[in-house]
């Protein structure tokens, strides 16, 4: 598994986003925009939450987290395929905790304080942000 792209939300808007690779770079509003709308509809059709998405190629998983001041922020990633699904919810909690840890409420007039979480993200995720033949180069380099 390989996690493409990674970020966290509010309230459809992207504060955090980071491509891993650019073959599949995407309109930053776009992916947000569609990721609140399938949350929107699992609500008020279903009553439920989505925390997994699953296409042919690509899952994407979201988490929510509430934040001190009751701002409810969205933690994604979008995955290439899942054969370790369990990790990457853990690895998304964690990520969430840690968002929850260093920010108190989401400011949207100033979006570039949350520029440095993207280190956070990338540290948390670890090794999932390389395809298996990026893992392999890095062991022979």
């Amino acid at each position: 598994m390989t996690v493409l792209e990674a970020g966290v939300m509010f309230g459809g808007i992207p504060i955090v986003k980071i491509n891993y690779y650019d073959d599949k770079a995407t309109d930053s509003l776009l992916t947000a925009g569609l990721l609140e709308a399938i949350q929107a509809f699992a609500v008020e059709i279903f009553d439920d939450e989505t925390e997994t998405f699953k296409m042919k190629r690509y899952s994407i998983f979201l988490h929510k987290n509430t934040l001190k001041d009751k701002q409810v922020v969205t933690v994604y990633s979008i995955c290439d395929s899942v054969d370790r699904p369990g990790t990457i919810k853990v690895l998304m909690q964690s990520i969430a905790n840690a968002f929850h840890e260093t920010f108190d409420n989401v400011n949207m007039g100033c979006l570039n304080e949350y520029e440095d979480f993207k280190e956070i993200i990338t540290k948390k995720l670890g090794d999932l942000i390389y395809r298996p033949e990026d893992r392999l180069r890095k062991v022979f380099l």
